[in-house]
C-alpha cells in the first residue's frame, strides 16, 4: 500500500492499523500511498513517539494523521506500556462514552455547549503482553491548532478556556453517575496509573526523585520566608505517599470524576480567532493518566503548573469560579442538579482537601516544564543508568538532568517558589 520503504519497516501491527484506517476512510487497498514525516519536536512528549502519515490516492482528498507509538527504547517502553494502555482505553472506551451520552442528551458533536475538546481517534490498539501499542488520530495542526511554548506562563484567556472545558468534562461524570450508574460503574476502576507504577517500582526511582525535587523546591524559597519553609516540613520524605493518597477515588467520593489526569500546556493545543492571538478552542490529548479521582486534580494541575504567581494573584479565585460555573451549567444541560450533586460548599471542601496536589505533581512536572526543549537531556540514557545502578541515588541523577542550565534554573526557581507561596496563601498546606 506504500510506494516507499518506510511502511515496510514499520511493525506489522502498525501497518495493520494504517491499512484499517485507510480502508475505513474510503481508500483502496494496494493502491493508496503512505508518506511519513516526524510529527513532534524533542520534549513535546515523554510517553510515546510521534510521526505524521499522509494517506493519498488519485481522485481522493489526502488524509493526514498522527501515529503515536510506544518508545523504541526498551527502558522507556517498559516504563510507559501501562500508561499507553490507559490512553488506548480512553480513546476506545471513555471518550466514546462521554460523546454518546452528550448526543443522547441532544448536544450535538461540535456544539460549543458540549465537551468535544479531544482529537478524533481513528484507531487505538495496545497489547501489553506483546509490548505493542499504536494510536492513530487526526492531526490537529490541519485544523489550525497550535501549541503554547511550555516555558512561558499561560495567560488568563487561555487558562480560562481550559477551565471552561474541564468543567464540561467533569460535568458528564456527575450526570452519568446519577443517571446511568451501571454503565458508569466500570469506569470507577480507572485508578491512577502513575500511582500504581510508583507503588510497584522495585528501585523506587520515582520516590527518590520526588523527594529530591521536594528538597530542591524548598531551596528556592527566600531565606527569610520561614513561614513557607515550615509549612513544607510535613511534605518532606513522604511526597509519594501523599501523592497516592490524593489520587485515591475513595478520598474524593461522592465527588470523584473521570479526569484527564495530565492536564498541562504541552498536552493541549489551541485554535485562534482571526487576530491570531485570541484563543477560541482548545483540544486535550495525551490521555495516558485518565483516571477516576477528585475533579480538583485537573483544575489545580493546569493552573499551578502552567501559570505564574502574578496571574494567580489577580485571577485565581475567578478561574476557580469559571470552572465551577461551567461544570454547573453543563451538568444542568445534561439533566443533572449541581446543588444536589456537587454544591458549592462541597467543591470548596474538595479544593481545601486536594489543592496540595498541585505541589506534589510539581515535583515531577515542573523541572520538565521549565526546561526549554533545546536543553532537554537524553531521557533514554538516564533511564538506562537508573536501571543499571540499583545502589545509587538514582532520584538525584534523574532530577539533575532537568532545568539544570542557568536559564532553566532561573525559570524553575521563580515558578517553584511561587507555587509554594500560593499553597500557603490558599491554605492548601
Amino acid at each position: 500500500m506504500s510506494d516507499g520503504s518506510m511502511f515496510a519497516k514499520l511493525p506489522e501491527y502498525i501497518q495493520e492499523g494504517l491499512r484499517k484506517v485507510a480502508t475505513e476512510q474510503g481508500y483502496t487497498e494496494g493502491v493508496c500511498q503512505f508518506e511519513f514525516e516526524e510529527a513532534s519536536k524533542r520534549g513535546d512528549g515523554f510517553m510515546g513517539d510521534l510521526f505524521k502519515v499522509v494517506i493519498s490516492e488519485k481522485d481522493h482528498e489526502e488524509l493526514i494523521v498522527v501515529c503515536k507509538t510506544l518508545p523504541q527504547n526498551e527502558a522507556r517502553k517498559m516504563y510507559t506500556i501501562s500508561l499507553f494502555h490507559r490512553e488506548v482505553q480512553a480513546y476506545n472506551e471513555v471518550l466514546p462514552m462521554l460523546k454518546k451520552f452528550q448526543i443522547e442528551k441532544g448536544i450535538l458533536e461540535g456544539d460549543f455547549q458540549g465537551f468535544w475538546s479531544f482529537p478524533k481517534s481513528y484507531y487505538a490498539y495496545c497489547d501489553m503482553s506483546k509490548m505493542e501499542g499504536v494510536i492513530i488520530m487526526e492531526d490537529l495542526r490541519e485544523k489550525k491548532f497550535r501549541m503554547w511554548t511550555k516555558t512561558e506562563p499561560v495567560d488568563y484567556q487561555h487558562t480560562r478556556l481550559v477551565m471552561e472545558e474541564l468543567g464540561k468534562l467533569h460535568a458528564i461524570s456527575f450526570a452519568l453517575k446519577d443517571q446511568q450508574p451501571e454503565l458508569f460503574e466500570q469506569f470507577k476502576q480507572l485508578c491512577d496509573p502513575l500511582g500504581r507504577l510508583i507503588e510497584n517500582e522495585p528501585r523506587q526511582t520515582m520516590k527518590q526523585m520526588m523527594n529530591g525535587s521536594c528538597e530542591r523546591a524548598i531551596s528556592t524559597l527566600d531565606e527569610d520566608d520561614e513561614s513557607s519553609r515550615m509549612k513544607m516540613q510535613p511534605i518532606r520524605g513522604v511526597a509519594t505517599d501523599l501523592y497516592k493518597s490524593d489520587t485515591m477515588a475513595s478520598e474524593a467520593e461522592p465527588y470523584a470524576v473521570l479526569g484527564h489526569g495530565d492536564c498541562w500546556v504541552n498536552n493541549t493545543m489551541f485554535c485562534y480567532a482571526d487576530d491570531d492571538s485570541t484563543p477560541t478552542a482548545v483540544s486535550m490529548f495525551d490521555w495516558q493518566l485518565c483516571r477516576y479521582v477528585s475533579p480538583v486534580l485537573d483544575l489545580v494541575y493546569f493552573i499551578f503548573m502552567c501559570t505564574d504567581e502574578e496571574l494567580r494573584a489577580q485571577h485565581y479565585e475567578e478561574l476557580v469560579l469559571v470552572y465551577y460555573k461551567s461544570l454547573s451549567h453543563h451538568l444542568m444541560r445534561l439533566g443533572g442538579n449541581p446543588e444536589r450533586q456537587i454544591p458549592r460548599t462541597a467543591f470548596k471542601e474538595q479544593l481545601k482537601r486536594f489543592g496540595r496536589f498541585a505541589l506534589l505533581i510539581s515535583f515531577l512536572a515542573l523541572p520538565v516544564i521549565c526546561t526549554p526543549s533545546d536543553e532537554l537531556p537524553d531521557i533514554e540514557k538516564h533511564m538506562e543508568i537508573a536501571q543499571k545502578a540499583p545502589g545509587e541515588d538514582t532520584g538525584s541523577v534523574e532530577e539533575a538532568k532537568f532545568s539544570s542550565t542557568q536559564k532553566a534554573d532561573a525559570i524553575y526557581r521563580k515558578r517553584a517558589s511561587g507555587i509554594i507561596r500560593d499553597m500557603v496563601k490558599f491554605e492548601y498546606l
